[in-house]
């Protein structure tokens, strides 16, 4: 079993240095915090340590590199916004950030990307689930 964490907390502390103390606590694996830069509206959102806006190949070769002379392991990416928002603009705004994680992930060839699905609290579960995709061909 591999034992890990989310950088999240570590709000102020560079990328790094959590995984400095990460491996030197005994973690084998560490899932990096992307939300997009901004103000956290809700504990640990707003936290980045990896800037998908703005990741290129060198800098994700670069990371993976770091990571690896500490012998981690990146188990995913994460970014736990509300796809399923009652603001149409706020969806698409974490909807596109969200597309940037996944494009991030290829670079850092990480397979998973850790989210949320969501839930538009003014409807019901199965109106949630017809805003979250297609039904299927009967």
């Amino acid at each position: 079993m591999k034992l890990g964490l989310l950088t999240a907390p570590f709000a102020e502390t560079p990328l790094n240095d959590v995984a400095d103390w990460t491996a030197a606590s005994g973690f084998t694996t560490i899932e990096i915090a992307c939300w997009p830069f901004e103000k956290a509206t809700r504990r640990y959102a707003g936290v980045t340590h990896v800037n998908v806006t703005e990741l290129n190949k060198a800098q994700a070769k670069d990371i993976r590199k770091m990571l690896d002379g500490y012998g981690l392991t990146v188990s995913s990416l994460g970014y736990y916004p509300n796809p399923l928002h009652p603001e149409v603009e706020h969806r698409e705004t974490v909807i596109a950030h969200l597309k940037k994680v996944i494009e991030a992930a290829e670079m850092l060839e990480v397979p998973i990307v850790g989210t949320f699905i969501g839930k538009d609290k003014n409807k019901t579960v199965p109106q949630n689930l017809e805003d979250y995709g297609p039904k299927p061909d009967a």
